[in-house]
């Protein structure tokens, strides 16, 4: 049965499914991060998952054009308030930074830690005179867990990147 005024080409039906696999593969690859984002987004894209965010007002420069555009509200990650800074390159979220609050201290490192081990599994760790840290990779991520000798506790989740043996 057919309904008038509805009967869409087949070509608009082919362009719209093949949108629709698209987004689909796409949002298969994406990785949820804390706060509803995803790394791969597009500026407009951030925009519709976090409706508040703010011009970093001296935004940091990274290697490989990496520049930290935006922040947003704080952000509940394992029971803790962190507020994320989004870095872009080419338009696109490439690293998110979190930062915990300047008191958060030593727990704030121990439930962070016990949260990434429960996302990604045991951690590679490392001590030393500038701080803790622990680190973890996938396929689709890289992600670092800090806490400076000043307390300061700081998660940075980023796209992983395939370095070929040639650029080494």
């Amino acid at each position: 049965m057919r309904i008038p005024g509805l009967a869409i080409p087949r070509t608009v039906r082919a362009a719209l499914l093949c949108a629709g696999l698209l987004l689909l593969a796409r949002a298969a690859g994406a990785q949820a991060l804390p706060g509803g984002v995803a790394l791969g987004m597009s500026p407009q894209e951030l925009r519709l998952a976090q409706p508040v965010l703010v011009p970093v007002r001296h935004p940091p420069r990274l290697a490989g054009g990496l520049v930290g555009k935006w922040s947003g509200p704080a952000v509940d990650v394992a029971g803790l308030a962190l507020a994320p800074t989004f870095f872009f390159a080419d338009d696109r979220l490439e690293r998110v930074e979190y930062l915990a609050s300047a008191d958060a201290g030593a727990q704030a490192f121990e439930a962070l830690l016990a949260w990434g081990r429960h996302a990604w599994g045991p951690e590679l760790a490392s001590r030393g005179p500038e701080g803790d840290y622990a680190t973890w990779t996938s396929d689709a991520l890289d992600v670092y867990l800090q806490r400076t000798a000043a307390g300061q506790v700081r998660l940075v989740i980023k796209a992983h990147l395939e370095k070929d043996a040639s650029e080494l």
